[in-house]
């Protein structure tokens, strides 16, 4: 999925006492989508979604002249329908921001190997999600700590820890860097994640960006899963954003390639996904895309699927 980079919304909070009044903000994304999931024209089916809509409160209050208490809480809403999706937790942290040492918060926080995803251009809800296909993927984390180091002439470290109140010995952490030095063509970077809350996993990752012109931009991700099998996952995802000269249109592509997918050796999926957004104004983007999935699994069967869609979204 889409993810609001944590480290670039805690910079936005460094505020002073005088703009300490919290700030409302959401999304409200809905899409209708047509899809077969076997691929034999025997399963079409049409869906209403609702995608990554969401409703926050965030804002910060100056403790010093250089320290900020920093806070989130987001929640999930689903615009169609009333399923238990209403109002479930997402993003949710309180935490400090200092201007030489960096920001700590605490709570439930996205895995810090989504902040090294330069690859991912896909929106709505086309098949196989609109994420990386990597089987683990920047899952949110439970009773965890997250360490952003200030930026240093595009360079910037990250950690995060998390402890399984059940069970001590089953933690999870992460390590990450990114460099995106601004006045460059390129981004890059790498994390380790290593997962003990329901299936363990451990992921390393790289991920990298160029603008090969200031209408085109490619991106590039590869990440090695250990399921604790005999097999690990090896993912790869290439992609490419076109934005139309002197137009509100921006086009893109994305190739996804996933072998021994979950440690399940000769298992693979491979997916392409084509789509378009139109920028209305800031806050309003129409969205089309489409995208095609063969899958391999253990038993040599294969399993095909396809589908289109189309959606409005809007920030607030």
């Amino acid at each position: 999925m889409k993810k609001l980079l944590l480290a670039s919304a805690v910079a936005a909070l460094s505020i002073t006492a005088a703009q300490a009044a919290p700030q409302v903000y959401g999304k409200a994304f809905l899409t209708l989508d047509v899809k077969d999931d076997n691929g034999d024209n025997k399963n079409l089916k049409t869906e209403l979604n609702s995608v990554g809509s969401r409703i926050g409160i965030k804002g910060g209050e100056a403790l010093s002249a250089n320290t900020d208490l920093v806070y989130q809480l987001e929640y999930g809403v689903g615009i169609d329908n009333e399923r238990s999706v209403q109002f479930s937790p997402r993003d949710t942290y309180l935490g400090l921001a200092n201007k030489q040492y960096g920001t700590l918060v605490a709570g439930r926080i996205s895995g810090i190997d989504g902040y090294v995803d330069y690859a991912n251009v896909t929106a709505g809800k086309p098949v196989g999600g609109n994420n990386v296909l990597a089987s683990y993927d920047a899952d949110r984390v439970n009773n965890a700590v997250a360490y952003f180091s200030p930026e240093r002439n595009g360079l910037q470290f990250m950690g995060m820890y998390a402890v399984n109140e059940l069970n001590a010995k089953r933690e999870s952490f992460g390590i990450g860097a990114k460099y995106e030095p601004t006045d460059a063509p390129f981004k890059v970077g790498a994390s380790y994640v290593q997962v003990q809350d329901g299936e363990a996993s451990k992921a390393t990752r790289v991920s990298g960006a160029y603008a090969i012109s200031p209408v085109l931009t490619a991106g590039a991700l590869y990440q090695n899963t250990d399921f604790n099998t005999k097999n690990n996952e090896n993912a790869f995802t290439l992609s490419a954003n076109y934005k139309v000269a002197q137009t509100p249109f921006t086009t893109y592509g994305q190739l996804d390639f996933v072998n021994n997918t979950k440690g399940i050796k000769d298992t693979k999926k491979q997916r392409i996904a084509v789509g378009g957004k139109y920028a209305f104004n800031k806050a309003t983007t129409g969205h089309i895309y489409g995208a095609y999935q063969a899958s391999k699994k253990a038993d040599d069967k294969n399993t095909n699927a396809y589908g289109i869609g189309a959606g409005v979204e809007y920030k607030f």
